[in-house]
C-alpha cells in the first residue's frame, strides 16, 4: 500500500490543468479550517495523510460559468438531487468525470417503502416508524435519526417520482426479490424485522435507462450536464460556499454559485483514505492482507468537503461486506449451516439476523480454514431465508441445483462419480453451484476428509453433538441462535465446505462526512457550512458500523431518496441565500 506521495504526485494525481505551485497554506481559496493540526498534535496531515492537504489554488481558467448549485457526480444521489432543483426552477448544472458514451451507475437493486409499483404487485406495506425503530435497533442508534426517518418518510413519493417516465414494457422487465415468499421465507429473526421491498431492474429496463430518463427530465427544466468533467475544489469565501473549480479536456472550469452538491460516491479507489478513516479494519489486517474496493471512486467528494472545512465521520466508516466472509455464494450466505473453525469447534452464532454482522467474528481471528457443515437435509433448511442483500431466493431452480451439489459430492465420496459432458454454450445455473462441497457418511469422516486431526477431530464431533442437543432443546446455549433456525447436523450423508477467510476488500465505503438532517455539511463545531451539501455515500451517519440491509438495495434506496431530499434542501437554501 503506497503511503507518501510527493505534493508534485498528489497535484498530478488532481489532473488540474495549469495549478500553480503555492504553499496551499497560503489559499483562502480552499483551504479548511479544520486542515491544520496544533504542534504536537496526533493529526496525521503531517504524518502522510497526504490526501487531506488541499491543492494549490487554480488561477487559469479556459471558461467561467455563472448559476445557482453545482452537483458533483452523476449517482443515484447527484442525479435525483440535480433533477430536482431542475423542476424547482434553481440553475444548476452537473459534474460528472466519467465520458458520457461509456457512464455507467453502479447498481441496479434498489429499497423502496410502499411505492406504488410495489403497491400494485401486492408488497406489504411498510409502517415508516416501525421501519425506523428497526433501523436504529440494527444499528445501535448512531446513525443521524433525521436522515433515517426522512429515508422511511419519503421512500414511496421520490421512488414514484423517480420511475415516473417508466412504460408499462420497462416496468414489465422489473422483479421484486423475495416477493413472492417462498414456503419458509423469513419476515423476522432474533427480534430483527426485514421486508421484500425491492425494485429490481437486470432486465432491459436497467439503471442505465433509469438514469438516461431522469436525465432528460432534468434537462427539460433547464439543467446542464457535463460528462468528462472532474470537479477539483470547493471555493470559499468568509466561511460559505463561493463555487466550484472542475477540469475537462480543454482546461480549468470555474462555477460561481452559492451552493455544491457532492454526490461523488465515497472513497473506495483510495487505499490511504480507507486506512485513515476506516482503522478498524485496517488495524485488523493480518499477513497480505489489503484494504481494497470494487469501486474506483478516489474519494473526491470527502476531500473537496474536508477541504472546504467539513467535519470527518469519528466512527470508522461502514463498508459493504467489509466484514463478511466470502466463499463462492459467500460463506455469510450460508447461515443454515454450521461453522467450524481449525479447532473443530462453533465460534459464532452463524444465523445473526443481518447478514453484513454474521462475519464479525471472523475479523479478530486467525486466518485459518474454516467450515460450514450441513447434513442431507440440508436443502429443506436452505430455505429458511431472510429478504437481504446477500440473502438466498429459494425457489425451486436453486435448491435442486443445491440438491445436484450435494449429490455429485457424494458421487464423488462413493467413487460412482461420472463428469458428464459439457454441451457448447452450457452454463451452470443456481447461485451455489460453485460451491464445492465434500462429502462423508460419519462426521469422523467428514472431520478426516477436513484435515482435522487428534483434539480438533474429537472436538469436531463433540462440537456437533453438543449442537445437534441444543436444536432437541430449543435453545442453543453456546451462542444463542434464534429456535427457529436451529437445524440438527444428524441425517447422513454429511457434507462441508471450506472457506479461507481473507479480509479487508468493500464493495463500497459508505460514509466520511458528517452532516445535520438537511444533508448540509457540518464544520468543526458541528455548524452548518453555508452552500455545502453532501449525499449518497460520501453522507455519513446513515448507517451503523457496517452496513446493513432490512430490504435488499438499501444503499441505492437511501441514495435516490436522500438524493431528491437533498435537492429540496438546498432548493430552500438558495430562497433565502
Amino acid at each position: 500500500m503506497e503511503k507518501e506521495l510527493s505534493r508534485r504526485d498528489f497535484l498530478k494525481g488532481l489532473g488540474v490543468v495549469g495549478a500553480t505551485t503555492a504553499a496551499a497554506t497560503a489559499l483562502s481559496a480552499c483551504s479548511p479550517s479544520t486542515s491544520k493540526p496544533e504542534e504536537g498534535s496526533t493529526d496525521e496531515v503531517s504524518q502522510g495523510s497526504n490526501w487531506k492537504n488541499p491543492p494549490a489554488e487554480v488561477t487559469d481558467f479556459a471558461q467561467e460559468i455563472d448559476c445557482d448549485v453545482v452537483v458533483c457526480g452523476h449517482g443515484f444521489a447527484g442525479l435525483t438531487a440535480c433533477r430536482e432543483l431542475a423542476e424547482e426552477g434553481k440553475s444548476v448544472y452537473l459534474v460528472e468525470k466519467q465520458p458520457e458514451d461509456t457512464f455507467a451507475p453502479v447498481g441496479n437493486e434498489f429499497a423502496a417503502l410502499n411505492a406504488s409499483i410495489l403497491k400494485e404487485r401486492g408488497v406489504p406495506e411498510i409502517d415508516p416508524v416501525e421501519f425506523f425503530q428497526n433501523w436504529m435497533l440494527i444499528t445501535g442508534n448512531y446513525p443521524n435519526q433525521e436522515l433515517v426517518m426522512k429515508f422511511a418518510q419519503n421512500s414511496a413519493a421520490n421512488t414514484d417520482w423517480y420511475l415516473s417516465d417508466l412504460s408499462e414494457e420497462d416496468f414489465a422487465t422489473m422483479t421484486t426479490a423475495f416477493f413472492p415468499k417462498t414456503e419458509h421465507q423469513l419476515d423476522e429473526l432474533s427480534g430483527v424485522k426485514f421486508w421484500p421491498s425491492v425494485c429490481s431492474f437486470y432486465g432491459d429496463c436497467n439503471q442505465k435507462k433509469i438514469h438516461e430518463y431522469n436525465r432528460a427530465a432534468a434537462k427539460a427544466n433547464g439543467a446542464t450536464f457535463m460528462f468528462g468533467t472532474e470537479a477539483q475544489y470547493v471555493i470559499m469565501s468568509d466561511g460559505a460556499v463561493a463555487g466550484l473549480v472542475a477540469s475537462d479536456a480543454n482546461g480549468n472550469i470555474k462555477f460561481n454559485c452559492k451552493a455544491v452538491v457532492i454526490a461523488c460516491g465515497g472513497f473506495g479507489g483510495n487505499p490511504e483514505m480507507m486506512t485513515d478513516l476506516m482503522p478498524d479494519m485496517a488495524g485488523a489486517l493480518v499477513g497480505e492482507e489489503a484494504l481494497s474496493s470494487m469501486s474506483a471512486n478516489d474519494g473526491r467528494g470527502v476531500q473537496m468537503a474536508y477541504w472546504a472545512g467539513a467535519h470527518l465521520e469519528t466512527c470508522p466508516i461502514p463498508g459493504m461486506n467489509m466484514k463478511g466472509l466470502s466463499l463462492p455464494g459467500k460463506m455469510n450466505c450460508l447461515p443454515q449451516a454450521v461453522w467450524i473453525d481449525e479447532n473443530g469447534k462453533r465460534f459464532c452464532n452463524e444465523y445473526y439476523p443481518t447478514s453484513e454482522q454474521r462475519g464479525l467474528a471472523t475479523v479478530y481471528r486467525s486466518r485459518k480454514t474454516k467450515f460450514a457443515v450441513l447434513d442431507s437435509n440440508f436443502p429443506e433448511y436452505r430455505q429458511y431465508t431472510i429478504p437481504q442483500h446477500a440473502g438466498f431466493t429459494a425457489n425451486e431452480e436453486n435448491i435442486a441445483s443445491l440438491q445436484e451439489s450435494l449429490d455429485t459430492a457424494y458421487a464423488k465420496f462413493q467413487g460412482t462419480y461420472v463428469e458428464p459432458e459439457e454441451k457448447e454454450g452450457e452454463q451452470s445455473q443456481g447461485p451455489v453451484t460453485q460451491v464445492e462441497y465434500i462429502a462423508d457418511d460419519t462426521l469422523e469422516g467428514l472431520a478426516a476428509q477436513l484435515g482435522l486431526e487428534g483434539e480438533a477431530a474429537t472436538n469436531f464431533v463433540e462440537t456437533i453433538n453438543n449442537y445437534n442437543a441444543y436444536c432437541e432443546a430449543g435453545a442453543d446455549m453456546e451462542f444463542g441462535r434464534d429456535a427457529k433456525v436451529l437445524f440438527p447436523v444428524k441425517e447422513p450423508p454429511f457434507y462441508a465446505c471450506t472457506f479461507d477467510p481473507v479480509l479487508g476488500e468493500t464493495m463500497v465505503t459508505c460514509g466520511g462526512i458528517i452532516t445535520d438532517g438537511e444533508q448540509n455539511a457540518l464544520d468543526e463545531n458541528f455548524e452548518p457550512i453555508a452552500g455545502l451539501y453532501v449525499s449518497g455515500n460520501d453522507c455519513g451517519r446513515r448507517f451503523g458500523y457496517e452496513y446493513i440491509t432490512p430490504i435488499p438495495g438499501c444503499s441505492l434506496g437511501m441514495a435516490i431518496t436522500l438524493g431528491r431530499e437533498c435537492g429540496k434542501s438546498v432548493g430552500k437554501f438558495l430562497e433565502t441565500a
